[in-house]
């Protein structure tokens, strides 16, 4: 597949919602953190989505097996691979997602998914995470929890994106623009420029961002729930 327009890209986001059969492609040291798991379902959570991940890189960009993956880290904990492909991973309960797009960036792209759930501890968390007009915004949403993930997406994306993991002051963060529309926006975070973008499902929502220096033309959205991928395109 042809990721490059010209000069643009086409980030790719591959997420299913649910397990389905798959090939254990894991390397060891994946297998070992998979036994590190106490509970079998946890386990089976992790196992999926590294072998989710593995299949989608061979997929779109088929030069190398799905075993044949390498992952490093970079000095922040951050996966990734010395191939000029940036992507990232998130996993939620048995919902996974994965986005890539070709960059040498490795900071280029961050995801989140996350399935609605019901929160006993929705209002301290929205008191302790989110920005004042966050807050504001939330106050008038039809459904206040549904809000809170739409949030919480965008944050965790924007931190997975910059490699920097959760951090204490959440509520610095001002995605209140998620909450208006699925449209993509402009952020600044850190001195640096990024695009993020919602996608909201009756189950639950995904988030991507990726770096304003990427020109990114398109988002492709694949959905692999039933094994293969089925697609919608974005334009941005």
């Amino acid at each position: 597949m042809d990721y490059n327009l010209g000069s643009s890209v086409v980030l790719t986001i591959a997420f299913s919602k649910k397990a389905f059969p798959i090939d254990c492609t894991l390397d060891d040291s994946e297998k070992k953190r998979a036994s590190m798991f106490r509970f079998e379902h946890l386990r089976e959570q992790y196992i999926f989505a590294h072998a989710f991940k593995r299949r989608i890189l061979s997929h779109y960009f088929p030069f190398r097996k799905a075993s044949e993956w390498y992952f490093a880290q970079t000095s922040s904990g951050k996966p990734y691979i010395k191939e000029d492909i940036a992507f990232n991973l998130s996993h939620s309960s048995s919902s996974v997602a994965i986005a890539l797009v070709e960059s040498t960036d490795k900071s280029a792209v961050g995801v989140d998914i996350e399935c609605f759930r019901e929160m006993d501890d929705l209002e301290s968390m929205i008191e302790m995470v989110c920005h004042p007009d966050e807050k504001q915004q939330l106050d008038i949403c039809d459904d206040r929890s549904k809000g809170f993930f739409k949030l919480w997406t965008a944050k965790e994306a924007l931190l997975k994106a910059c490699g920097s993991g959760l951090i204490d002051d959440l509520d610095r963060i001002n995605c209140r623009q998620s909450l208006l529309s699925d449209q993509s926006y402009s952020l600044h975070w850190q001195g640096k420029q990024y695009c993020l973008k919602s996608f909201s499902f009756e189950w639950g929502v995904i988030a991507v961002v990726w770096s304003a220096d990427l020109l990114v033309s398109d988002i492709r959205l694949d959905d692999w729930a039933s094994g293969v991928p089925v697609s919608e395109a974005f334009c941005i």
